[in-house]
């Protein structure tokens, strides 16, 4: 399984990641730490070039640790919920169960903790990140995390958080088999659906992508301030032939993923990326 911990700077998601391990061993399940700080810190000094480095080794890291059989905890910050969806659609994509936990402090508390370990980080990063934070689930369902922690308040007992993990991995296996079993009682009655039913699939796919390479494209924007208002127009341009290619796929092909729409618009994202990179 992923264990996929969401916070900001000094919340102790380091702390809190390092007790979960050691409980989870004691429980018999081979885990391993990771996440982008653990390979920065591995530079003797820190560039700006080294970010998609360090980015891409950690999702291969991730996804081969995973590919291994290891229970993977992310210790990192995955503060934009287009972040936790790729790291769940990873998960999905190995078969691999994605355990999210919230872990949450006040703002002045984060502050006076950096300061107090030395502020690596400038508070102002800090707060800018807390400005732009997705706060989870609240835009999307499948962003609602599995726990949440208050770690200034809370006692966190390791023991009950491991049991707690455990179950749910559990419960998300289960659900799993039976949408199998949904799935091949509904394959057989998905060529009798009406043409409202398949339209309103179809415009229901077409909306969700459209919303998403939006977001996509604005994140991707944002995090390469030097792109040119040219480059900027090409890339808006490619996302709207993107989205009139999309939007002519075959029915057949919705009807399939009857109950895995989320998985197929994911499919989609995954490639839009990939070819956003590309242009520049």
């Amino acid at each position: 399984m992923l264990i996929m911990l969401v916070g900001l700077p000094s919340v102790g998601k380091s702390t809190f990641s390092k007790n979960l391990s050691k409980k989870l061993s004691e429980k018999n399940f081979d885990n391993i730490i990771l996440g982008t700080d653990l390979i920065r810190e591995s530079f003797p000094v820190w560039k700006e070039k080294y970010e998609d480095y360090i980015k891409k080794m950690n999702n291969y890291l991730i996804s081969e640790a995973l590919n291994e059989g290891f229970t993977v905890i992310i210790d990192d910050t995955n503060y934009y919920n287009s972040k936790r969806r790729d790291l769940m659609h990873m998960a999905n994509s190995k078969n691999k169960n994605c355990i999210s936990i919230y872990l949450k402090a006040p703002l002045d508390v984060l502050l006076t903790r950096n300061i107090a370990r030395g502020a690596k980080i400038p508070n102002s990063v800090i707060e800018d990140m807390y400005s732009k934070f997705d706060e989870m689930g609240t835009k999307y369902k499948w962003d609602k995390p599995d726990l949440e922690i208050n770690t200034h308040r809370d006692d966190i007992n390791f023991e009950e958080v491991a049991n707690k993990i455990i179950e749910l991995n559990n419960i998300k296996t289960k659900n799993k088999e039976l949408e199998k079993d949904v799935k091949k009682d509904n394959y057989s009655s998905n060529n009798n659906k009406n043409i409202d039913d398949i339209d309103e699939l179809l415009k229901e796919f077409k909306n969700r992508v459209d919303v998403e390479t939006r977001h996509v494209m604005g994140e991707f924007i944002k995090n390469n301030k030097n792109l040119s208002k040219n480059t900027i127009k090409e890339l808006s341009n490619y996302r709207k032939n993107y989205i009139k290619n999309i939007k002519k796929i075959v029915d057949i092909e919705i009807k399939e993923y009857n109950s895995d729409l989320d998985d197929y618009a994911l499919k989609y994202l995954e490639e839009f990326k990939k070819e956003l990179k590309k242009i520049i």
